[in-house]
């Protein structure tokens, strides 16, 4: 295949994500592809462009899943995931790709949320989406949310997150102090719960 598909297909989801309203939704992206070399430098084209477009519904006002139109926050995750895996897959379908590089793409989108790390390059994909919103994400999320979504959404990212991926965040600062304290009550809570289990 042609290395120009590649550079087209980066370009028009690149041009989606970057007009987004929500300020951090580019940065995001970005984010979540270098995450993804760091773990895997090797990372072939269809892994890294799972990365970095997998949230690219939340840039689509006219087509973005409501949360509030969920109950639960799985569901409302699951059903992100599924419609920015339909958004692609439109792009995709424009250009002659393999059946099995576009089901790649997709597979890794439609399953970075809620989907078992069974799969090396998803396990690694949600670890990368985690740490990413710990990075770049939280900060906006707390000036839009209050102090029981914030912590809610810390707890359920930071719950996703790998041994490898929670030892990393153990290093993560923030100049907002209540966020220090969230991710450290969140911590040391994981903590004392692996230890119960372990019992």
């Amino acid at each position: 295949m042609s290395i120009n598909y590649h550079k087209a297909i980066e370009n028009e989801i690149e041009h989606i994500i970057s007009r987004s309203y929500v300020p951090e939704d580019f940065a995001h992206a970005k984010s979540v592809k270098e995450w993804m070399l760091k773990f895997r430098p090797d990372a072939i084209w269809a892994i890294q462009l799972a990365a970095f477009a997998h949230d690219i519904e939340r840039a689509l006002p006219q087509r973005k899943v409501i949360r509030s139109k969920f109950s639960d926050y799985d569901d409302f995750k699951n059903a992100h995931a599924l419609n920015s895996a339909r958004v692609v897959q439109e792009i995709l379908d424009k250009y002659p790709l393999s059946r099995r590089v576009k089901n790649k793409i997709l597979n890794l989108i439609k399953n970075h949320e809620l989907g078992q790390t069974k799969d090396s390059d998803l396990a690694i994909l949600k670890d990368s989406d985690s740490l990413s919103f710990f990075e770049v994400n939280l900060l906006a999320y707390a000036e839009r949310n209050d102090e029981s979504e914030i912590l809610s959404r810390m707890m359920w990212g930071y719950q996703r997150l790998s041994e490898r991926a929670r030892q990393i965040i153990k290093e993560f600062h923030y100049e907002n102090e209540r966020l220090n304290e969230f991710l450290q009550r969140i911590i040391s809570s994981e903590e004392k719960s692996t230890l119960k289990r372990a019992e």
